[in-house]
């Protein structure tokens, strides 16, 4: 972080300001998940107030002043020392998951047949939840593109984001459109609101990273490629060999409703094609503090050819001690199947 970088983050639990935090970690790891902020504060005595489910807001200041906290949530656990108090804090949805949460089993008898998901979230949420107060806001809720419903979905002693979570993932195996639908967190300056999002699409401008702007280091993982896949078409048994095989046999099973064989064939010629180019990217960055997961963000990094170009935000985690630094793990952007096909 520059000397000349606007920066000074504030703090507050309940309504008061805690001024003497000593470090603050923030960490977004996607995949429908809560982000979690940890805290240390310099001052035993804070022991003292009841911190457990107590409001804590963030707000990062970083380049200009925030209008918004950069995280809202609830205090979920804290451990005191003779010197300070560490604690850790999650957003909103960790209220519709775990111990947080009010299980729920959908059986014949009791079930959310014919709702959308966003009808089950505001039911379970204002039934449950915003009882005395509006703790999760639902004013910009919407709904998930595509819609999904939770017509014949039967599960025992499960939660509402793991209903959530796993609805959205059906919908995922769609090779057409490799962009996924999620569920965030918008503050609005008064209470953090629920609502659903669409991953960025590849074709549009995206920020850009270099060395010389905004890169301060990456580290790059290759992930294991397979090359045989298989899967089963009513009877038959379609095994769908990529490249060739020097490297040894990686296998992968593929999912799909197909009619045909060839139709099977095709989307494991896509789903390999996709894998063929999967990078674990990260990279620590003096810019992009405040880019969402799902967003695009376009790489070059000189010494790796094959890396520079578009990535997707899959993690984020902001830290603030003496500087304030954030680190944005990517996943390489693929193409979408009507460009593999087309080039076929």
């Amino acid at each position: 972080m520059s000397s000349n970088t606007y920066s000074n983050p504030r703090l507050y639990i309940g309504n008061k300001e805690i001024t003497s935090f000593s470090s603050i970690n923030f960490r977004d790891s996607g995949k429908n998940q809560a982000c979690i902020l940890n805290v240390t504060v310099q001052d035993p005595h804070l022991n003292n107030a009841a911190l457990e489910g107590k409001e804590i807001k963030f707000f990062l200041n970083h380049g200009s002043i925030d209008t918004v906290p950069f995280f809202r949530g609830r205090i979920r656990q804290f451990t005191p020392t003779n010197t300070s108090v560490s604690i850790t804090a999650y957003d909103v949805r960790t209220l519709l998951t775990g111990k947080s949460s009010i299980p729920i089993s959908l059986t014949d008898e009791d079930n959310y047949d014919g709702y959308t998901l966003s009808q089950f979230l505001y039911s379970y949420i204002t039934d449950n939840i915003n009882i005395d107060d509006t703790v999760i806001g639902l004013d910009l809720l919407n709904e998930s593109d595509p819609v999904v419903t939770l017509t014949g979905v039967r599960q025992k002693n499960t939660s509402a984001l793991k209903i959530v979570d796993t609805a959205l993932k059906q919908k995922n195996d769609d090779l057409t459109d490799i962009r996924n639908t999620r569920l965030t967190v918008v503050d609005d300056g008064l209470k953090s609101n629920i609502c659903f999002v669409t991953e960025q699409d590849k074709d549009k401008a995206c920020v850009r990273f270099t060395y010389s702007n905004g890169i301060k280091n990456a580290a790059i993982k290759k992930r294991a490629r397979p090359n045989v896949l298989s899967t089963s078409v009513e009877s038959t048994n379609v095994v769908y060999k990529h490249n060739n095989m020097k490297t040894g046999v990686s296998g992968k099973t593929i999912k799909g409703d197909f009619e045909y064989p060839d139709q099977a064939r095709e989307a494991a010629y896509i789903e390999a094609t996709k894998l063929e180019n999967a990078y674990e990217i990260t990279l620590n960055v003096t810019k992009g503090h405040y880019l969402n997961i799902g967003n695009l963000v376009y790489v070059s990094l000189p010494e790796h050819p094959d890396i520079t170009g578009k990535h997707r935000i899959v993690a984020k985690s902001v830290a603030v001690g003496k500087d304030i630094t954030c680190s944005l793990s990517l996943s390489k952007e693929t193409p979408k199947s009507s460009d593999f096909i087309l080039s076929n």
